[in-house]
């Protein structure tokens, strides 16, 4: 069997997570509440690529009985970014929904120095 070597990295309850000054004004544009963040970081893919942890949420991400319901299919392609070197700290949030998942997975696996946002 082939098994890729994973880093484990630790993602807190969707309560513990803060957000940076440039996060809630991206929220702010966006149109995006806390709410949707939520449902986001809990239904979303996680993706571990350029020292940030991506998590986006696909429309078969979201639960069955809410697909019907607007407030949550006009989340989709929606990009949540956190920081690997300080867990539960969002950097930025984002809208994708063309090419979403493939800009993610584009993105380098190297990491830049870390940068700490307060």
């Amino acid at each position: 069997m082939n098994h890729r070597e994973i880093t484990p990295y630790y993602i807190p309850h969707w309560s513990n997570f803060q957000f940076t000054g440039h996060a809630e004004q991206r929220m702010a544009q966006r149109n995006l509440s806390w709410e949707d963040v939520q449902i986001v970081l809990m239904c979303g893919q996680r993706f571990h690529k350029a020292g940030a942890i991506f998590i986006y949420l696909r429309s078969r991400d979201i639960p069955d009985e809410l697909q019907s319901d607007n407030r949550f299919s006009r989340l989709e392609g929606t990009t949540i970014v956190v920081s690997r070197d300080e867990p539960g700290l969002i950097l930025t949030v984002y809208r994708n929904r063309q090419k979403g998942v493939g800009h993610i997975r584009r993105k380098k696996n190297s990491r830049r120095a870390p940068h700490f946002y307060h």
